[in-house]
């Protein structure tokens, strides 16, 4: 009899969630009648230059609501319109040492995002979004930059992620 009991429980909150119209398992808050996408270049903008990073970041950002949502890309004016550039992308001190100066740097970065959604106006921002790491500071920057700044770009395609999709 308990196992009945859950089980219509179970199939009332499916239906309850169901009935909502907008959320879907995944946690994406979507308006139904929102069916593309699209995703502008981000340029890099800031003054330490990686040269795939702009590419690198246009394509998780691309992935992200490609593999999140159930939007359509488009290279044509979407429902959804995302675009932005990569303004800071740099190290500083993070934490010093009276023997070698630096003991650890922070790695940070920053892209301006803008949405605009002409369907609901009132979605649309322009925001930064920001994220850092520190890293041990004998360690040369050019072998630990490419896995940072994925960390990183993965980071903040997240941020935007959420502040577009999971907009509750």
């Amino acid at each position: 009899m308990k196992k009945n009991w859950i089980n219509i429980v179970f199939f009332l909150l499916l239906l309850g969630m169901q009935s909502c119209g907008i959320y879907n398992f995944r946690g994406a808050n979507i308006p139904d009648d929102v069916k593309t996408f699209s995703v502008g270049f981000f340029n890099n903008e800031a003054q330490l230059v990686n040269p795939s990073l702009s590419i690198d970041f246009t394509e998780k950002l691309k992935t992200k609501f490609q593999s999140e949502t159930t939007l359509n890309l488009t290279s044509e004016e979407g429902d959804y319109l995302i675009s932005g550039i990569i303004k800071r992308y740099e190290i500083t001190p993070a934490a010093l040492n009276a023997q070698t100066g630096s003991a650890q740097n922070q790695f940070s970065m920053t892209v301006s995002c803008e949405f605009n959604c002409e369907k609901y106006p009132e979605k649309n921002f322009t925001r930064d979004f920001t994220s850092s790491i520190t890293f041990d500071a004998s360690v040369e920057f050019s072998t630990v930059e490419s896995a940072l700044s994925a960390e990183l770009s993965d980071i903040i395609v997240q941020q935007i992620f959420a502040a577009i999709a999971l907009d509750w």
